[in-house]
């Protein structure tokens, strides 16, 4: 009987060649980016086939770099998911904790009821007009003629009186040369502005007046010192520039 074989010890595999960098010759571990010593980027300077295999290698299920960017994913998923569960229950929990507030219970109460008969009866006497006069019907009449008058007098843009020496307020002079219709604007922003008696003239037909503007004046007065008193007015309706000025006819 032949004495049995035993099989040969198994050869242990060649260990891998040492990688060193490929400037200053420094050895650098299988996965390592950048050398510890020269700072080059090594994956920069191996062959294309090496850079892709350690590409491949490193981001493969064996590789350290794939489990702790798998871990770095996982934690990033924890913390979003965990922020949205505590805003979610701090949504909830804050209409219980402002009813369990002190006081809350009288503030909700403070609301009136707006249907009890207590808050209708409550009109005030004066309310009640009695009439304790008797009204004139032409007297009425009368003024309401007036007002009529005066409003519509204020509401549109007058003409300086013919053959009248007097004073007034300029409030604005513009040429002739641009048109009319510029200073017409002029005078129905002022009436707008509650300024009265706000005419246009032509300033050629007035010899105490500067040749060749249409002017826009407020009020038509006999002496200069009525005028004065209502210059403050018209310049703060927004015409600071306003200046009182005769206007004679001849």
């Amino acid at each position: 009987m032949e004495p049995p074989v035993n099989d040969p010890p198994p050869v242990p595999p060649p260990e891998p060649p040492e990688l060193t960098c490929p400037r200053c010759g420094a050895p650098h571990d299988r996965y390592q980016e950048y050398c510890l010593h020269c700072g080059v980027h090594l994956a920069r300077h191996y062959p294309v086939g090496r850079r892709t295999a350690w590409s491949r290698e490193t981001w493969s299920r064996e590789s350290p770099f794939w489990l702790w960017a798998a871990l770095a994913t996982l934690a990033l998923v924890v913390l979003i998911a965990s922020a949205i569960v505590l805003a979610a229950t701090t949504n909830d929990d804050e209409p219980r904790r402002q009813a369990n507030r002190p006081g809350a219970t009288s503030t909700l109460q403070v609301i009136p009821d707006i249907t009890t008969s207590s808050t209708v009866g409550t009109l005030p006497p004066t309310l009640t007009i009695q009439p304790t006069t008797t009204v004139n019907p032409t007297t009425t009449a009368t003024t309401t003629t007036t007002a009529t008058t005066t409003t519509g007098a204020t509401n549109r843009i007058i003409a300086w009186p013919s053959g009248k020496d007097g004073y007034t307020v300029v409030i604005a002079s513009h040429p002739k040369s641009g048109g009319r219709s510029r200073a017409e604007a002029t005078a129905r922003e002022a009436i707008n502005k509650g300024l009265s008696e706000v005419g246009l003239l032509d300033s050629s037909d007035y010899p105490s007046l500067t040749p060749g503007y249409y002017v826009v004046f407020s009020g038509v007065h006999d002496t200069e010192a009525q005028e004065r008193n209502a210059l403050p007015g018209v310049r703060t309706a927004g015409y600071p520039t306003a200046y009182v000025r005769e206007v004679n006819s001849e």
